[in-house]
């Protein structure tokens, strides 16, 4: 069975700017058919659209799912970036990311993660969770909103 760590909420004011390192940029271009690009700095690109259900094409990522990807690759970046310092080779590493949602207004309100890893030892694995928590901006942020449940799954 698996372990879960919630990250607490801070009570830290959004948009604090204690410990300001930078600004990430991003732009977003409407094209015809509803269905707008998405594009990094470095130039990278991502197809932006909503579901067929509310009027879109289905072909791309819609907000939502963007920022569960936020996470996931925020988090799987530092998790990574943590095991490589440490000279540590994980053989798998799969993230299953999830929001809970309410309305009015429309938001999350519940974050989880659900992580299979395979290579480390199993103290090695929660250790590295905890690592990728405390340094992945995208968790540092959503926790201040809604609560984070992060799990390391066994198979």
């Amino acid at each position: 069975m698996g372990r879960a760590g919630r990250i607490p909420r801070r009570g830290r004011p959004a948009g604090g700017t204690e410990g300001l390192m930078g600004t990430l940029k991003v732009s977003i271009e409407n094209m015809k058919g509803g269905v707008a690009l998405g594009r990094q700095e470095n130039d990278h690109t991502l197809l932006l659209d909503r579901p067929v259900a509310t009027g879109g094409t289905g072909l791309g990522f819609n907000g939502g799912h963007l920022l569960l990807l936020g996470w996931g690759g925020c988090f799987k970046s530092n998790l990574v970036a943590a095991a490589d310092a440490r000279q540590i080779e994980i053989t798998r590493l799969e993230l299953e990311i999830g929001g809970e949602t309410a309305d009015s207004p429309a938001r999350f309100v519940r974050f989880s993660m659900k992580v299979r890893m395979d290579g480390p030892e199993e103290s090695m694995k929660a250790k590295l969770l905890t690592i990728a928590k405390n340094s992945c901006i995208v968790s540092n942020t959503l926790a201040s909103a809604a609560l984070m449940d992060v799990e390391l799954q066994d198979d």
